[in-house]
């Protein structure tokens, strides 16, 4: 079986579960397993993580409790639900050893619309159950690495704390001699009386000076380029770039004096806007990681820009700057939602450095969480088997596509394709080979179409294609292009060689289609890519309809 196949747990008679069978026969990922007996459903309880599980508690040789018994023992996140068949409306005993939500019943004579009802919501239950131990998966792997990153920081910090101090110690220690040595050695070389054969020694001796006078110079540098850390982010295609900060103020001597600052000390890109409706337009087009913004704009009051940054909840680090004679502003800034703000003429360079550090610091700490939640979020929206968008994103794409479409009257054109004759080779062939029917032609219709084309699973064996910019003429050509493709691949399923054929139905709107025209909503659309469907599998298949 592959990852993605939900096992299933029939404790029923072969008829109950013939009828557990035809309910749920469009869903390719369930694999229902079929036991009998107690010593025989405690195994597979005990052996595998099980979608749902079907259970009649009058089975001759099932004794229900002791199933029950063994659920209980399960963690609670593994334990699955329950749907009791039972002969009459009583409440059964076995409610009580199963949390709530966890168990139903249905009363024979079976109404299989009840019994597809109730374990398409367990289905769905388990999905969703899987969905979240990925996230908490997802989650634990990104704080596992925040501690790794963060522990070898403090080590690093800590080893370089001890080298910058031992350095500064040793300048300290060795200017003020050096410094003698050079004073003194000019005052011999000046002086009228000094005999000639020390003139030799005492220019070595001033050459030395000055060469150990570089070295500090040079160890000076080192000490303050180390001072501060370069901070490097990672983009969306994980690639490394340098931080991004955008420094709002009118002043370009102000800017030119803190870029140079952090030149050698952070390695970020400064950006510089004047006034508020200019730092707008750059934060939206550049994105930075942190803000600078200075008390008074061209266009007004810095608290102004602060607090319509607040308001758009920009996730960058916020710091106010502000004069000697304006520090009352600075206050206003922190209530505002300024992360710091700092009085630039009694602010150092390695003092302002650190502060920028610590902010880009806080500010990669929010990229990565917010990269770990747009991953968990594309968990929730991807087809396990096929890798696809599901029914959910297709919904979402949809959506997005259609609200562009009706801003700037673009067509839009969508597709539904069916793989002909799926539940018959899936009966016959088993469910492994359904599923690797499923991912060959997943991959086979990702190949045909462009980049911003985007490829859903809309059902079992059905898939959805949304076409921007596409008008229908278009989006034929594609299709048929498409049913081509699959036709023209035959697959190896043990000794048989199968011939794939699909059925699309495709639907489109012109981009000058009014606003307010039905044909324009998601539902209609839908609709009627799913009626030319329909027409293409009535008449045969392997064919394409409008």
């Amino acid at each position: 079986m592959t990852a993605t196949t939900h096992h299933v747990l029939i404790l029923a008679s072969p008829d109950t579960a013939q009828v557990v069978h035809d309910v749920l026969d469009d869903l390719p990922e369930l694999f229902f397993i079929q036991a009998e007996t107690t010593e025989n459903a405690l195994a597979h309880i005990g052996a595998r993580s099980l979608a749902f599980i079907v259970m009649d508690p009058s089975l001759p040789d099932l004794d229900a409790p002791s199933v029950t018994a063994g659920l209980a023992g399960l963690p609670q996140t593994r334990m699955p639900p329950v749907l009791l068949i039972t002969e009459d409306h009583e409440r059964p005993d076995l409610y009580d050893q199963v949390p709530p939500l966890l168990i139903d019943h249905v009363i024979r004579p079976l109404d299989s619309a009840l019994i597809r009802a109730k374990l398409l919501f367990f289905s769905a239950f388990f999905r969703h159950r899987i969905a979240m131990e990925q996230s908490i998966q997802e989650l634990e792997k990104v704080y596992d690495r925040f501690m790794e990153q963060h522990q070898a920081m403090l080590s690093q910090i800590s080893a370089k704390k001890e080298l910058l101090a031992s350095l500064s110690t040793f300048i300290n220690q060795v200017h003020p001699f050096v410094s003698r040595i050079q004073a003194a050695t000019f005052s011999l070389r000046q002086a009228p009386d000094l005999p000639q054969r020390l003139h030799p020694s005492v220019t070595q001796i001033r050459t030395a000076g000055k060469q150990m006078s570089r070295t500090i110079q040079n160890l000076r540098r080192f000490r303050n380029r180390e001072t501060a850390q370069p901070d490097l982010f990672t983009d969306r295609n994980g690639q490394i770039r340098p931080g991004r900060i955008l420094f709002a103020t009118p002043f370009s001597d102000e800017f030119m004096i803190v870029h140079h600052h952090l030149n050698h000390r952070i390695k970020a890109d400064l950006f510089q806007a004047e006034s508020t409706d200019q730092a707008m337009a750059v934060a939206a087009d550049v994105r930075p990681d942190l803000i600078l913004i200075h008390h008074r704009l061209k266009d007004g009051s810095g608290l102004h820009l602060l607090e319509k940054l607040v308001r758009l909840k920009t996730r960058a680090p916020l710091i106010f700057t502000v004069d000697c004679n304006h520090t009352d502003a600075g206050a206003a800034a922190i209530a505002s939602g300024a992360q710091a703000f700092l009085i630039l003429e009694q602010t150092s360079a390695v003092d302002l450095a650190d502060t920028v550090q610590r902010s880009l610091e806080q500010a990669k700490m929010t990229h990565r969480v917010q990269s770990a939640m747009n991953r968990i979020e594309l968990i929730s929206r991807r087809d396990q088997l096929t890798q696809l968008l599901n029914r959910s994103g297709f919904n979402q794409t949809l959506t997005l596509e259609m609200a562009k479409a009706r801003r700037y009257h673009l067509p839009l054109s969508i597709m539904l394709a069916k793989i002909d004759q799926f539940k018959a080779f899936n009966n016959t062939f088993g469910h492994k080979a359904g599923d690797d029917i499923l991912t060959v032609c997943a991959a086979r219709i990702k190949a045909m179409v462009r980049d911003e084309d985007v490829v859903c699973r809309f059902a079992a064996e059905d898939f959805a294609i949304v076409l921007p910019s596409t008008d229908s003429d278009r989006a034929r050509i594609l299709a048929e292009r498409i049913r081509l493709h699959i036709f023209e691949h035959q697959m190896q399923i043990g000794t048989r060689l199968l011939q794939l054929t699909v059925s699309i139905g495709t639907a489109s709107f012109k981009g000058d289609t009014a606003p307010d025209d039905k044909a324009l909503t998601l539902p209609a659309l839908v609709q009627q890519a799913i009626h030319a469907l329909d027409r293409a599998v009535k008449q045969g298949g392997n064919q394409i309809q409008s």
